[in-house]
């Protein structure tokens, strides 16, 4: 049968029917995925255009924090500048964040206020909620994860001057600074009279929403110890810092097994001798901290003396001279001995029978000299190199003397007063033969001159040791103060 005239034109236009509904489909999923093309795109390209953007600010910010700095020196004299601010400015806050310095003898009391105020904030927010800020003379860039110094704050401790200057910035009031030429002027000033320090902590504490910068610039700049309190943590939830400046950081002083200012204070290593890596470390002597401990525990009814025909118990214990032989029992804690003059072993030595698991220590602070005939060590299962400790001043020598005797602890007496180039060593290895040493040293100098001596420095590794007792931390390495609160104004041309 033949197919009609009819029948042939229906199917002819049902095919183009078809045709032209798949060309529609497939401009339209053209159109769909350029689309999604362009939303990438321009997703990409505004990140692109906020990370130019902060990049920028922050450049202009770190010129701002040095204009700030150079109209800090002078009144009435204004300073211009190109400020990068983004689209919508930067917020000056006058009172954001709050700053408080103090001065506080050891015991903790007899508090002496120095100064405190606000600290003028500039703060620019991206539409990604990162947020760019100079804050006393600091810059720092906030993601809401971390915050990181950019450029450090005015705050300056000077060790060799014992100096501390602390320039405050403060804004004259709240606004808002647009992009492009600003003046700035230093509207008043105002000197902290107080400048002299002497025998007492110094403490700064900081409250601001870039606390973390605050924090990480300190550390950075005198060690973890420097922080008596955490921006966050704890009851503190609030954003504020408490520092106490001028320390050394002596937490990890046994972290090598040798620390000395220098390794050429070494006058020989006898074939056998492997002293690790040594620490080229220049550690505080102890010389105030233990007169201070003598004087005190001299004078402290509560304090024993020690027996040398049973063993010693934890507690507190002065001898004038340290003579014999001692052993101590550590089951229920730690013992402290505090020896006005020199500590001399004999007979049995020093020992440690029972550690009490290994948890407590003996420590001994002499004002003298060690001279060491005879062991000092643990003789429990669970003792180390922590369970004895031994400090002196910084003119205390350690001379190890009699042959078959064994030092197993810790040994601090960092100091400055001997001269190697003039063979003036601390501590003398140089005795009779076969002397064991297991442990870690701070020292000025050390003499070997014995190859049959088995020297094996022991560094401890992610383990601090509180070598100062609490209450007799020594005054801080600070004397003079340079404080002034300067009141900036901020205005655009």
């Amino acid at each position: 049968m033949g197919v009609s005239r009819g029948s042939e034109s229906t199917m002819v236009s049902e095919r183009g029917q078809s045709t032209l509904i798949g060309i529609v489909l497939l401009i339209g999923i053209v159109a769909i995925g350029s689309l999604g093309i362009f939303l990438v795109a321009g997703d990409a390209i505004g990140g692109a255009e906020q990370q130019s953007e902060q990049e920028r600010v922050q450049q202009t910010f770190v010129s701002l924090s040095h204009g700030i700095s150079t109209a800090t020196a002078s009144d009435d004299v204004s300073h211009s500048l190109e400020l990068e601010a983004g689209e919508h400015g930067a917020i000056a806050h006058h009172d954001s964040a709050t700053y408080e310095i103090w001065a506080q003898d050891y015991s903790g009391e007899n508090r002496t206020d120095i100064s405190s105020g606000t600290i003028g904030t500039i703060e620019y927010e991206s539409d990604d909620g990162t947020k760019i800020a100079y804050e006393g003379g600091g810059v720092f860039h906030e993601t809401g994860e971390r915050t990181r110094v950019v450029s450090a704050p005015a705050i300056d401790y000077d060790s060799r001057t014992y100096t501390l200057s602390f320039p405050v910035v403060t804004l004259t009031e709240e606004k808002t600074i647009r992009s492009g030429d600003i003046r700035l002027t230093r509207s008043n000033v105002e000197r902290e009279p107080r400048n002299y320090v002497a025998n007492d902590h110094v403490f700064v504490e900081v409250e601001s929403e870039y606390c973390l910068g605050w924090e990480e610039y300190f550390v950075e700049q005198a060690g973890d110890l420097t922080v008596q309190q955490a921006c966050y943590g704890a009851e503190n939830d609030d954003g504020k810092l408490k520092v106490r400046l001028g320390y050394n950081d002596i937490s990890g002083a046994f972290s090598s097994g040798v620390a000395l200012p220098s390794e050429e204070n070494i006058d020989e290593n006898p074939s056998g001798h492997d002293l690790g890596d040594i620490a080229e470390a220049e550690y505080p002597p102890l010389d105030e901290t233990i007169q201070q401990l003598s004087d005190d525990f001299r004078e402290n009814e509560s304090v024993s003396e020690l027996d040398s025909d049973s063993s010693n118990s934890a507690g507190e214990y002065y001898q004038e001279n340290l003579n014999g032989e001692y052993d101590f029992d550590l089951t229920d804690g730690n013992a402290v001995v505090v020896v006005n003059d020199s500590v001399t072993t004999d007979g049995e030595g020093v020992t440690v029978s029972n550690c009490g698991n290994g948890e407590h220590s003996l420590k001994i602070y002499a004002q003298g000299d060690f001279e060491l005939h005879d062991d000092v060590k643990p003789t429990c299962d669970n003792g180390s190199i922590k369970t004895i400790q031994l400090y002196g001043t910084s003119t205390s020598t350690v001379d190890f003397h009699d042959s078959s005797s064994t030092f197993e602890g810790l040994l601090y007496v960092a100091s400055d007063e001997f001269d190697p180039e003039n063979e003036e060593y601390q501590i003398d290895f140089s005795g009779a033969g076969n002397v064991g040493f297991n442990g870690s040293i701070v020292a000025n100098s050390i003499k070997f001159g014995s190859a049959t001596n088995s020297v094996n420095p022991i560094g401890l590794e992610n383990s601090n040791v509180d070598i100062i007792p609490e209450g007799y931390e020594p005054a801080p390495q600070l004397t003079y103060l340079n404080l002034a609160e300067h009141e900036i104004d901020i205005e655009n041309n």
